[in-house]
Formats: C-alpha cells, sequence, structure tokens
C-alpha cells in the first residue's frame, strides 16, 4: 500500500521488519558506493529500532569506512549518564561493530544546549546532503524530536534545541533502553524536519504495538499537518515499515 508519495511495507513482527528494513538500506548502501566515494546515513536510537540495527550490523559486504554516521537527535541533560542517551544505543548496537569512518553524536551534556545545536548544524553542513535517513516514529507522532507543539515544516534551521512533549517522556520511560535511568529529560536537541527531509533515500522503521494508535491516526490524514509531524512523510518518496502489531487492525485485516 501507500502513505501519499511513500511505499508501505507490512511485516509479521518486529524482527521480520528489522530483517527486511536492513536488507533494504543495505543495498542502498551497495548501490551507493557503486557510483560514490563516500555516503552519509542519519540514524535513530529507541526501542523501534533495535532489531534494525542488530540486524544491519550483521550484513555484509559493506565498506563503513567509506560512511559518514549521524544520530537524528538525542536528549540533552547534564546529569545524564552517558548509557542513558541515544548515542550510546547507537554506538553499542551498531558503530562500535561496523567501525564507520566518522560518526557524530549530539553532545547530550554540553554545557549550553543553543551552541551544541550550532555545532551539530554547522557540521552537517560541512559533511554534505544525507544519502540514507533511518528513522522512527514517536508515539506523540513526533519525527526524531520534532514534537506536535513545536514542529516547522519551513524551518530555516538544520537543528534545533526542543522540549519534550509528554506523550514522548511517557513512551521513553518505558524504552528498555532508557527505562533504569527513571526520568526522562525534558529537552532533546535534534535534526529538523527539513534537515530529515533532505535525505535522498528515506526509510522509516515503526514496529510494535505502542505504536499502533498513532499509526492509525496517521493513516487517516490525507494531508500533511504539524500537529503530527510524521505526517509529512505524504510528501515525501520513500519507505515505512510496520509489522502486524504497529498497523491499524483494519489494514492488517485486509492484508
Amino acid at each position: 500500500m501507500r502513505y501519499g508519495k511513500t511505499t508501505v511495507i507490512i511485516c509479521r513482527d518486529e524482527f521480520e521488519l528489522g530483517s527486511k528494513a536492513a536488507a533494504d538500506v543495505a543495498g542502498k548502501i551497495r548501490e551507493l558506493l557503486a557510483r560514490q566515494d563516500e555516503i552519509r546515513i542519519a540514524f535513530a536510537a529507541g526501542e523501534s529500532q533495535m532489531t534494525y540495527l542488530d540486524a544491519l550490523a550483521k550484513e555484509k559486504n559493506i565498506d563503513w569506512q567509506k560512511i559518514t554516521c549521524f544520530n537524528v537527535d538525542d536528549f540533552y541533560d547534564t546529569r545524564v549518564p552517558d548509557k542513558f542517551t541515544c548515542g550510546y544505543q547507537t554506538r553499542k548496537q551498531l558503530y562500535d561493530k561496523v567501525r564507520p569512518k566518522r560518526v557524530h553524536l549530539v553532545r547530550y551534556n554540553a554545557p549550553d544546549p543553543d551552541e551544541e545545536a550550532g555545532r551539530f548544524e554547522k557540521i552537517i553542513r560541512e559533511e554534505g546532503s544525507l544519502d540514507i535517513l533511518c528513522q522512527g516514529i514517536g508515539t506523540s507522532g513526533h519525527l526524531a524530536l520534532n514534537e506536535p507543539f513545536d514542529t516547522d515544516f519551513e524551518d530555516k534551521d538544520l537543528v534545533k534545541v526542543v522540549n519534550l512533549a509528554e506523550q514522548s517522556k511517557r513512551q521513553l520511560e518505558k524504552d528498555p533502553n532508557f527505562k533504569a535511568l527513571g526520568y526522562i529529560p525534558s529537552k532533546g536537541i535534534t535534526m529538523t524536519i527539513p534537515c530529515l527531509m533532505s535525505a535522498k533515500n528515506i526509510f522509516t522503521i515503526v514496529p510494535l504495538g505502542l505504536k499502533r494508535q498513532i499509526m492509525e491516526r496517521l493513516f487517516a490524514l490525507k494531508k500533511p499537518t504539524a500537529d503530527l509531524p510524521a505526517s509529512i512523510l505524504l510528501k515525501f518518496p520513500g519507505i515505512l515499515y510496520v509489522d502486524s502489531n504497529s498497523c491499524p487492525a483494519n489494514i492488517v485485516s485486509r492484508k
């Protein structure tokens, strides 16, 4: 099926989804590296990305020394131990295993969040446009940490400091990567929607039953609205992966 310009692929469960998305992304990486000296990829963290990151780390015949990696976002809080950050998850599940040419992470504990957003944006501009984006959709409808109450589809900045929605914090408090912290920071630093959607190839990875409610809202929309930031996918070619748990029941029943 399709969601605007985005192709939707329905998988059996999060493991099939992770393997399918990893195989597709790996194929695109190999295709691009056959004609480019290097490429740039942005990755997300969180529970929904776990099976995908594990599967991608096992893909063969990828020259990671020609790949520069970014994280799309992270929390901002100088008190947070490193092991409860988005950067830690992607390092442990992917970067430490495949050893890319370069890895750029948000400094979650930088002295000043606005200066950190500026630093990260400068790196993105210097490195050049994203070839591949791998992202999820939050239960608030966010892409990266672009929240419903604070998203500009025409944002001139590539990176900004944001306040996390209460729904996002509730989701993340249950996430196995972060729940032992006991709280979720109120702020984050994120790539903006124009930065994310500038990627030449967009892969959106959304398994698990906790995402079904937001996917029902998303699929009901016919045009993008900043009230549900993920609806911008209507306007951009890409692939959206869901599983039988995250996909709305009326769609799964027709499959």
